[in-house]
């Protein structure tokens, strides 16, 4: 629990402190995606769906390059919201004209029957497309946990966002 207070604490942080700067410049990129996102394991893959909200926050680093803190919410197809998964994270995106692709990790947080537990830092890759307001993104993140192998539990998705 104290992994997902900090991890909490440090995307509010970022986002609050990102807004003030992005603003005074006038380069806020700040998005809300809608999304889903599927199982991509070893033994079984794409049996099930989680539809996801998320928020972000572009802040530019030079000419090419955005800090971008995230959280990402996801619920199951069934949609009772048990589970209920948070993902807070911190991406690095190189930008190169429309396109960008991007590294980073999110820390898996979930809340179920009234409990909640925390992961391992999960390494996340996306890729993705802006035109105008519209941002089109695919993303990977896999789990680290104990007596997992490097890529043998992973989530895929893709999300279309509009930027204010």
């Amino acid at each position: 629990m104290k992994k997902a207070i900090l991890a909490f604490g440090v995307v509010a942080f970022l986002l609050g402190g990102g807004i003030g700067r992005a603003q005074a410049q006038e380069k806020l990129a700040f998005s809300l995606n809608l999304g889903v996102q599927t199982n991509l394991y070893s033994d079984s893959s794409f049996d099930n769906a989680w539809f996801t909200l998320d928020a972000r926050l572009g802040i530019p680093i030079g000419k090419s390059f955005e800090i971008s803190p995230e959280i990402m919410a996801a619920i199951d197809d069934s949609l009772d919201f048990e589970p209920f998964w948070l993902y807070p994270g911190l991406m690095l995106n190189f930008k190169p004209g429309n396109f960008f692709i991007g590294a980073g990790a999110v820390l898996p947080i979930s809340f179920y029957e009234g409990e909640s537990d925390s992961g391992n830092l999960a390494p996340k890759v996306n890729i993705g497309y802006s035109a105008g307001r519209l941002t089109l993104t695919a993303y990977i993140f896999t789990w680290t946990e104990e007596g997992m192998d490097f890529l043998d539990f992973n989530f895929i998705g893709a999300t279309i966002g509009y930027k204010f």
